[in-house]
């Protein structure tokens, strides 16, 4: 406990170091020419000067934080060996080899594992990225005075998901965690839809950052984009950008991790600035009629994904993709994780509920239309009779810099997740095969090839979209909210391995994120659900298909050596259940948006009589998918997930 709030004081004073430096530079700036004994008399000179002061000793205190300290000998904690025997072969022979959990308690490379520093970035970097800059002008649009229920509504099933993948994601503290939880419950069939549904949604992530960051740079170069888009320099400007955030992963790791907690770091204090600058600014009088009233609840509902709610709040998970990278035992790995993924989650609710305020309030005010950009809500307003024109600066760097930001994090997490699935053979074994390399700081890699994979899927998605951020967003949140979902599922099939007390309440969160879910997509516009879906089925069939035909000898198909797990859907496989029942649900679900599309008649009884239809058909998959989970490990006799 006293190294996390030690950490967290760290990021406090250096995050108000920086506000404070650039606070006191704004307001130098307007004094012209000003002598040094006029300097000396302004406070805003000092302010500037202790602001930096502060921010120094903070990045000092975090760099030291950072060199590794032997820790002073205690014993382990005794966790038995971990084995995969069946209940009717037990094995009670004595063996001197220590577990490999005690083992891995205090591993010799300690130094290069993550910090709690590196892991806050990795999540809040992952969350604060285009969301904020674009869901809160949308979500106004959509909703009106009734959108910090949007955000209210999400953050509360987003905090839900985070409990139960968190605490069942610690019981097994690997990388690759968010698959192979899946794998141990419901076998590889499941697992190539999860693997299509995480890899696309990962690798569109980065695209769709670039495309915000160039709208971002167009409010200062127009010539990057039109009313229909990105134009065609825009369009190539992205696809620079993209490449250009999948190369920086490549530099040393270390580098790239400290690079992240620092633009994290920034990508948060400048929407503070802008929201505590805006809250004690004066707004122009209201010009208008006033703010609309707020929709029902099936406008809240179908803005989740619609307006960008939930594309604003996913990133969280980046952590639980790398548990097994962060630096500690198991009890300070957890504690790390917890702090990272519940901050972050609350924290962005938090940001973006007082950003929602102030942009209502000024909106008005700005004699401006619905969807404009933060920068012109300072065209009128002022703070102590002073305009706040300086703010827009704030507002494009952030445009710019925090797409990039979660760009860089989505990047980084997904190379992991490939490298285990290589490893597991689920894709080609060469994308797991180290490589010489002539990389900085690796003689030796396998990631570069990762990447480069990546970089060509994301780039494909970006010139099939035209750059559409609001497609590539949709792209980005169906199968991550699928992924959520079965991961749900997983927690209430392997409910025997939770501990007492607040643990056994997680299967009913597991239950209630489930059906969640569902009512989000069902609410959610046609378009664009039956957009994810197909890309979740698309992926999936390729990820089937290829082995298939490596295996049948097709030609040019030799180095796709991945396992050809298709070939269990023609055989009683016990894998196969899992896989059928979830490929229908999501039919289901699919054909009951469709439905919800073409029903002309708005009243409340059709409405809730849909809604009730679409979470008992929920309900009956998440009951299908539990049974079938069990009746797997029944079937192969899996003991444990721990590694």
């Amino acid at each position: 406990m006293r190294h996390t709030l030690s950490a967290i004081a760290r990021m406090i004073l250096c995050a108000a170091g920086f506000v404070m430096s650039i606070y006191g530079s704004v307001q130098l700036n307007a004094l012209k020419s000003p002598g040094f004994r006029e300097l000396l008399h302004e406070s805003s000179f000092w302010v500037a000067a202790v602001g930096g002061l502060m921010t120094a000793i903070a990045f000092e205190a975090m760099r030291r934080a950072q060199v590794p300290v032997a820790p002073a000998p205690q014993p382990a904690e005794r966790v038995p060996p971990v084995t995969s025997v069946a209940p009717d072969e037990p094995s009670n022979e004595p063996s001197n080899e220590p577990a490999k959990d005690e083992r891995d308690e205090r591993p010799a490379d300690q130094a290069d594992k993550l910090s709690l520093v590196e892991v806050v970035g990795l999540a809040a970097g992952g969350v604060i990225g285009s969301g904020w800059l674009l869901a809160v002008p949308t979500l106004h649009e959509s909703l009106g005075e009734a959108a910090l229920l949007g955000w209210a509504a999400g953050g509360v099933l987003m905090l839900t998901i985070a409990v139960v993948m968190v605490e069942f994601g610690l019981i097994s503290q690997r990388t690759g965690g968010l698959l192979f939880h899946p794998h141990d419950a419901f076998g590889p069939l499941v697992v190539i839809i999860l693997a299509a549904s995480l890899w696309i949604s990962y690798a569109i992530n980065p695209a769709a950052q670039a495309a915000a960051a160039v709208n971002g740079l167009a409010e200062i170069v127009p010539a990057l984009a039109g009313d229909g888009g990105l134009t065609g320099i825009g369009s190539t400007l992205a696809v620079l950008v993209t490449a250009a955030i999948i190369a920086f992963v490549l530099l040393p790791r270390r580098l790239v991790l400290r690079t992240n907690a620092a633009l994290t770091l920034l990508k948060i204090a400048i929407p503070v600035v802008f929201v505590v600058c805006l809250a004690l600014a004066v707004p122009a009088p209201l010009t208008g009629p006033g703010p609309a009233a707020g929709p029902t609840s099936t406008g809240v509902l179908s803005a989740l994904i619609t307006s960008g709610v939930i594309y604003a709040y996913i990133g969280f998970q980046a952590p639980l993709d790398v548990t097994g990278e962060v630096r500690g035992g198991r009890r300070e790995v957890a504690r790390r994780v917890r702090w990272a993924v519940y901050g972050t989650v609350v924290g962005s609710f938090l940001l973006y509920s007082a950003l929602q305020l102030v942009y209502a309030e000024h909106m008005a005010g700005s004699g401006a239309e619905h969807g404009t950009s933060y920068a012109r809500l300072t065209d009128a307003a002022t703070l102590s009779g002073a305009p706040l024109d300086w703010l827009v600066v704030l507002v494009r760097i952030a445009a710019i810099l925090a797409p990039i930001g979660s760009g860089i994090v989505f990047t980084y997490a997904l190379s992991r997740e490939v490298y285990a699935l290589s490893a597991e053979r689920y894709v080609p074994s060469g994308l797991h095969e180290p490589r010489a390399s002539r990389l900085p700081g690796r003689a030796s890699d396998s990631f570069w090839l990762i990447l480069l994979v990546n970089l060509v899927l994301a780039l494909v998605v970006l010139v099939a979209v035209g750059g559409d951020w609001q497609t590539m967003a949709v792209l980005n949140t169906i199968p991550i909210l699928i992924l959520y979902a079965v991961t749900c599922v997983v927690l209430a099939v392997r409910s025997d391995l939770l501990g007492t007390g607040a643990h056994r309440l997680l299967p009913f969160a597991a239950y209630a994120a489930f059906v969640a879910i569902a009512l989000v997509v069902n609410e959610s516009a046609w378009d664009r659900v039956w957009k994810g879906v197909a890309v979740i089925g698309w992926g999936s069939l390729v990820l089937l298909v290829l082995p298939w035909l490596h295996h049948l000898r097709v030609p040019g198909l030799g180095w796709y050596d991945a396992k050809n797990h298709g070939a269990r859907l023609v055989s009683r496989d016990p894998a196969n259940r899992p896989f059928v029942v979830l490929a229908l649900y999501l039919v289901a679900l699919t054909l009951l948006s469709a439905v919800r599309h073409r029903i002309d008649d708005d009243s409340v009884w059709s409405v809730w009589s849909l809604r009730a239809l679409v979470m008992i058909v929920a309900s009956g998959a998440f009951v299908l998918l539990v049974g079938a989970g069990r009746r797997y490990l029944r079937q192969t006799r899996l003991t444990t997930t721990r590694p």
